[in-house]
């Protein structure tokens, strides 16, 4: 396991934390794994242009809506990682759950479930998305990624964010990191 998945492993709870409703709450999955490369990192994705989907074009994390089907927060992460992505999360380390959050323009709260990869996985992005990122966490952590941008979601204000390469995260996806930042760091 990486050393950001052991120090993370103690902050979270495995214990589900909201109500799961189909169509009222979802989960999103924070996939962390390691490169000899770059150490500890994550996987972000940036989400296909799409007609009615809130958060079309936007970077995030896999994840979608919970279904009625599905037995926990962890269940639906593992059920959307492998359509948006491709990546079987049943055979990682399941860490626990952040949260819930709830995103400022929207009635859903978000569950982030987290997991530590314990072998090496190929992306392969589903057509809800556009591309994939691996992002080192010493680049999460790095104030030089931190500010503010102007979105065009948002017009005309500034909103807190990170910026990877070409990848602005804003919004629900921004206050996650920052969240996960804060845990990391403390550890």
């Amino acid at each position: 396991m990486t050393s950001v998945g052991a120090a993370l492993r103690n902050r979270l709870t495995r214990v589900e934390p909201a109500e799961k409703i189909p169509r009222e709450t979802a989960a999103v999955a924070i996939i962390v794994g390691q490169s000899i490369q770059e150490g500890d990192r994550f996987l972000l994705i940036k989400r296909a242009e799409r007609a009615g989907d809130p958060w079309s074009g936007q970077v995030a994390f896999p994840g979608g809506r919970v279904e009625q089907y599905d037995v926990s927060f962890a269940a639906t992460a593992v059920r959307e990682t492998r359509e948006e992505v491709g990546v079987d999360l049943t055979r990682s380390e399941f860490l626990g759950y952040m949260g819930p959050f709830v995103p400022r323009n929207r009635m859903v709260r978000v569950v982030p479930a987290v997991y530590a990869l314990t072998e090496t996985v190929s992306v392969h992005p589903g057509p809800e998305v556009s591309s994939h990122r691996w992002v080192p966490f010493t680049e999460l952590l790095s104030v030089t990624n931190r500010g503010l941008e102007t979105v065009s979601e948002v017009p005309g204000v500034a909103v807190p964010s990170f910026r990877f390469g070409d990848y602005v995260v804003w919004g629900l996806t921004e206050r996650i990191l920052t969240s996960l930042a804060e845990m990391v760091e403390r550890a």
